[in-house]
């Protein structure tokens, strides 16, 4: 995995990302991007890392795992999406600008299936439920030679 993290490094110094190879305490090796090393309070920092066999990024506290079948290049993307969102999150203009264009790339894909109301107004509920208690009906279908006649009241 060693050598996976350093191929991952070097993509993203190809591709101008600021990164590092290092170590730290408890993670092992790791890849640390996003971190300018002539403004480095300026800048957030995304590490990678490994566990389990699984490559994991952690920024701001959170941690994501990302896919076992994920090859170089989605990690490498992944990596500088997650250095671009840690830049805009500080107030780099041009970061939020790259952001709004990935998020209007994005088409939100439609619901399969009608969604339910998730908090029903209880007053409305209990006088439909009254309401259909006391309803009292009388249907009756009548053939005909003209047809059948089906004919229906309801009294409340």
């Amino acid at each position: 995995m060693l050598e996976r993290l350093g191929d991952i490094h070097r993509q993203l110094r190809a591709d101008n990302v600021p990164s590092a190879l290092g170590y730290r305490p408890g993670l092992g090796t790791v890849v640390l991007a996003g971190v300018d090393p002539a403004h480095p309070s300026d800048r957030a920092g995304v590490v990678l890392h490994e566990a389990g066999g699984r490559l994991w990024l952690r920024q701001d506290g959170q941690t994501f795992r990302l896919p076992p079948d994920a090859d170089d290049e989605v990690v490498v993307n992944s990596v500088k999406l997650r250095v671009v969102h840690g830049w805009a999150q500080q107030g780099d203009r041009a970061a939020a600008a790259v952001l709004a264009k990935v998020h209007g790339m994005a088409t939100p894909e439609p619901s399969r299936r009608p969604q339910p109301v998730l908090f029903p107004d209880p007053f409305t509920l209990a006088f439909q439920m009254f309401d259909s208690l006391f309803r009292i009906g009388w249907s009756m279908t009548v053939p005909s030679p003209w047809g059948t006649v089906h004919t229906s009241f309801v009294i409340r």
